[in-house]
């Protein structure tokens, strides 16, 4: 099994790429960026919510 494109008896390549995707980390400043507008959704859901079962 060595022809091109198929992985090999060590493993680890197939059709030319890495089996494991590659790993991006997100930076501090997009964790904290996505955090926010997650709190925003999260909490605008909760008001709609305590709105909706006040009304």
């Amino acid at each position: 099994m060595d022809k091109k494109g198929y992985t090999t008896e060590s493993g680890g390549r197939q059709n030319g790429f890495a089996l494991e995707p590659e790993i991006n980390v997100i930076s501090e400043g997009e964790s904290k960026k996505s955090l926010i507008i997650f709190s925003v959704i999260f909490l605008s859901l909760i008001l709609g919510f305590v709105y909706y079962l006040k009304g």
